[in-house]
């Protein structure tokens, strides 16, 4: 009886050991990936579909850049335009890089103009819809959670119906369970840490109720920091119905650069205007307007403008993963422009 259990442990403990020695080879094998994928991905480069970088699904990770948690979408309507109203459980943030129009979000209308950043709470029927006069652009930067928990569900419409009726049972359920949570006002005075987690669903649904839907690029204010000339959109301390992400825009003068840092999150760019290059970890990295660049976790970074015009970037990092469970940043040197 006991060699008879001392051969099954044997047997469980090798078991362990395979799959662990697997988990490293392909660990090794994804930091190869890394390593050899382009920094900078151009418009040509672009994966043919919704997703810039490959799909919303975990394992479609590491195939067009070398980024695991972070993916992207472009819109482009055409003047008088509209897309077709959808639904999903996650958030959603829309740069608008140009053009106007609005946002329908339940029915309510949220007007929008280039520069501004538009905010789709979680579960709610959204739709562009173009000026008459101008078309939209828009970048759409999305975290790759919602795979792994199985929160990939859409819900589209044509003409206030559903795509597809045979999801009807399934769409039933999410909506009554995002009707009960949003009726929840309240949840007692109670001093227990119990008490706070149950306080944090009435206080997200007054966040969602009272939060801005349309964060007006104007309205956002310059700083002069040791990484150089930058305006936060969305930050840990925003009151927002969207926190999957920090938004923050950069501007870099012709001739100058930005600091240089690391951190262990990972980051997204978008080149909105100008031209210029990457120093990452030695290697210089090219970029101009259209372009995302991308950064790896614990990569030594620095934006440098090499164009005659001032360079903008719009920057993108999980915000929850990013600061609260991998740490923050670590500044190597200031930006050129820095003054004490």
């Amino acid at each position: 009886m006991t060699v008879e259990k001392n051969r099954n442990q044997s047997i469980v403990a090798a078991e362990h050991y395979y799959d662990y020695e697997a988990r490293f080879i392909k660990q090794k094998r994804e930091q190869e990936r890394i390593n050899i994928l382009p920094r900078v991905i151009k418009p040509a480069m672009f994966t043919k579909g919704e997703f810039a970088l490959g799909d919303l699904r975990v394992f479609s990770r590491y195939t067009v850049a070398p980024l695991s948690m972070l993916t992207c979408g472009f819109l482009e309507l055409p003047s008088g335009a509209a897309t077709t109203p959808r639904r999903m459980i996650p958030s959603l943030i829309a740069y608008i890089i140009d053009g106007a129009g609005s946002c329908l979000q339940d029915g309510r209308r949220f007007d929008f103009s280039a520069g501004d950043l538009v905010i789709v709470p979680p579960y709610t029927t959204y739709q562009f819809i173009c000026d008459r006069r101008q078309g939209v652009r828009a970048w759409l930067p999305q975290v790759r959670l919602w795979h792994g928990q199985g929160l990939l569900w859409r819900d589209s419409f044509i003409n206030g119906e559903r795509e597809n009726e045979s999801e009807s049972s399934s769409a039933q359920k999410i909506a009554a369970l995002f009707q009960s949570r949003r009726e929840v006002l309240a949840a007692g005075v109670g001093k227990t840490r119990y008490d706070w987690f149950l306080r944090r669903l009435a206080e997200e649904n007054r966040i969602e109720r009272e939060s801005p839907s349309v964060i007006r690029g104007f309205e956002c204010n310059w700083e002069s920091t040791r990484q150089g000339k930058v305006k936060f959109y969305l930050s840990r301390w925003s009151e927002v119905a969207a926190s999957a992400l920090d938004v923050m825009m950069q501007e870099i003068a012709p001739g100058e650069r930005s600091g240089e840092h690391r951190h262990i999150f990972e980051e997204l760019l978008l080149v909105v205007r100008g031209r210029g290059y990457d120093l990452q970890e030695g290697t210089r990295q090219a970029w101009e307007e259209g372009d995302l660049i991308c950064v790896p976790p614990m990569i030594v970074h620095q934006h440098v403008n090499g164009g005659a015009e001032p360079a903008l970037l719009v920057s993108v990092w999980p915000r929850q993963p990013g600061h609260e469970l991998l740490g923050g940043i670590e500044q190597i040197s200031n930006a050129s422009d820095w003054k004490r």
